[in-house]
């Protein structure tokens, strides 16, 4: 399966080496074994984004995973008309779009490049396919995803307790 990564080019070969140390310096695959996520690699999508270019928007259907691998992300929600509420900026080795990879559905914020952003994708039917040939990872990588949604859900809970009382 790594056949399609191991070109004899140097500058390929270094790039494969940046996505696999990405991945497993991200807290999805942290402690993961090296040469089951390198077999993993070929899952995962590069794309390359321009500041201020929006990466998905609010309702829009939710089809993958991202991890930034360089830049800053802005996500925000609508919180009016035409009002923007910002709630998370995120940085390198950090994830977003983690709905995709649960359920099929619409996406619930807006995802948008800050800065020139590069990112590392995969998607559902491909987290589909890790969990069949990595079920441990991939089982892991769920447990980290529900912990992160579930603090999340209690820090955006405290939040709108604040501004319903003030």
């Amino acid at each position: 399966m790594v056949s399609r990564h191991c070109r004899h080019n140097a500058g390929t070969h270094t790039l494969i080496m940046n996505n696999l140390q990405l991945l497993l310096s991200t807290m999805l695959f942290k402690g993961s074994n090296r040469e089951k996520i390198e077999h993993l690699l070929e899952l995962f999508q590069e794309r390359e984004i321009k500041p201020n270019t929006t990466i998905f928007t609010e309702n829009m259907p939710a089809e993958a995973l991202y991890i930034i691998k360089s830049g800053k992300v802005r996500i925000s929600m609508m919180a009016g008309e035409g009002e923007e509420m910002g709630l998370l900026l995120l940085g390198p080795g950090e994830f977003f779009g983690e709905l995709a990879l649960v359920q099929e559905a619409n996406r619930l914020v807006t995802a948008r490049a800050e800065t020139p952003v590069e990112l590392l994708l995969i998607t559902r039917k491909d987290f589909q396919t890790l969990i069949e040939l990595e079920p441990r990872i991939a089982a892991r990588a769920l447990m980290i995803i529900t912990r992160l949604l579930a603090l999340r859900v209690r820090t955006h809970q405290e939040r709108l307790k604040q501004q319903i009382v003030s």
